[in-house]
């Protein structure tokens, strides 16, 4: 058997290590710094096929008591707390981090279940599985994609997928086995409140409340496109999901998160902190329950494997127009930050709407092959 820890020190003196990539998601990740290390089967092992880099094994919990985000007034989460569903930690997660120099095959998207059908651990003729293996095939045995030299690529996905990789590959298990991929990293996400607060203090609206989702993860993937420092005008060479009309950096973070929500539940509430109002005006209820987002119907499932998709980039952005001068002789622009090439697909199923303290459901909506597409957010300060 062998360790985790082995195979970093391994990688760490045989090879460059990446340590301000490794400082990087120590900040971004809660809780990286208490990694679990886990034992690796050989099985597992003989099937990594990234040649430089870290990986990481990942488990967390995370509670805040409040985040408040100051201007005037103020706006405030309330009681935030990520878990494991049922409670315990957040785990089985795996980050992969590697600095490519060009010629790597590096694990992307669902590269790794097309190369658990070719360990034998899934079927390669379902729809889905069959897409991975044609999406992500780089050679013999090699699933992946190459990127170009410099780039940084941080792969998040599970550590086992819910497999049993001490057990001989048979296909009596290909469809438990899917479905253990399919739940192999599950997530809690709760909120105890949302919502705006006066300069003093003294009046507090609470939006929304008691806000609860149980999720899965798919994959999630960091792109760092090493492109250099440069900026190109949108004006000159925009194309639908970039912002128009600015400087837009050459550099920029592809992100790329597959996902499941299988049980949301929320109540929204106009609870403003004033005796004066009567009970019933300051809480008109909404209630929605067992809200789901997926990828499960539609036109749109192929390569889905069920999961919901939101993808975007994200850019420095210069020139941006922020306020026109009838006086003076030249508009003010600005620095700030671009959010492109927003790219969202799901389906969303919302069974249970319900107002008031009836609890009784008006209703149900079902929305199919739901997308978002050429989008753009350009930010910056006013």
């Amino acid at each position: 058997m062998h360790t985790l820890s082995a195979q970093v020190s391994r990688r760490l003196t045989r090879r460059k290590a990446h340590l301000p990539a490794l400082s990087f998601v120590l900040c971004i990740f809660p809780g990286l710094a208490q990694a679990e290390l886990v034992p690796l089967n050989d099985v597992a092992l003989a099937n990594m096929t990234a040649k430089a880099g870290l990986t990481i094994d990942i488990e967390t919990r995370v509670t805040i008591r409040e985040i408040e985000y100051v201007d005037a007034g103020s706006l405030f989460w309330r009681d935030f707390s990520l878990s494991g569903i049922g409670g315990g930690l957040v785990d089985n997660i795996r980050a992969k981090i590697d600095s490519t120099n060009g010629n790597e095959v590096l694990d992307i998207g669902f590269s790794d279940l097309a190369r658990l059908a070719d360990m034998g651990y899934l079927d390669a003729s379902e729809q889905d599985v069959n897409w991975a293996i044609s999406e992500y095939q780089a050679g013999s045995q090699q699933y992946g994609k190459q990127f170009q030299d410099g780039d940084l690529v941080i792969h998040i996905t599970s550590q086992d997928f819910g497999i049993d990789f001490n057990q001989s590959p048979s296909p009596a298990d290909h469809a438990s086995n899917l479905d253990s991929v399919k739940h192999a990293v599950d997530l809690h996400i709760q909120q105890g409140g949302f919502g705006i607060r006066s300069s003093d203090k003294t009046v507090e609206t609470e939006l929304t409340r008691n806000f609860s989702a149980e999720a899965y993860l798919g994959y999630f993937d960091i792109i760092f496109k090493n492109n250099g420092n440069g900026y190109h005008d949108t004006r000159l060479s925009g194309s639908p999901g970039k912002p128009q009309n600015i400087m837009l950096g050459d550099s920029y973070i592809a992100l790329d998160m597959k996902f499941r929500v299988d049980d949301l539940d929320i109540d929204s509430t106009n609870n403003v902190s004033n005796p004066m109002l009567p009970q019933n005006v300051q809480n008109p209820y909404l209630t929605i329950r067992d809200m789901r987002i997926h990828n499960e119907r539609g036109g749109d499932t192929l390569g889905s494997f069920g999961f919901a998709s939101v993808q975007s980039k994200i850019a420095a952005a210069s020139g941006i127009l922020n306020q026109t001068e009838h006086l003076a002789t030249a508009d003010i622009h600005v620095d700030g930050q671009a959010i492109y090439d927003i790219n969202i697909q799901w389906d969303w199923d919302i069974p249970h709407i319900s107002f008031g303290d009836t609890g009784t459901s008006i209703g149900q909506v079902y929305l199919t092959d739901f997308h978002v597409s050429d989008t753009s957010l350009v930010l910056s300060a006013h």
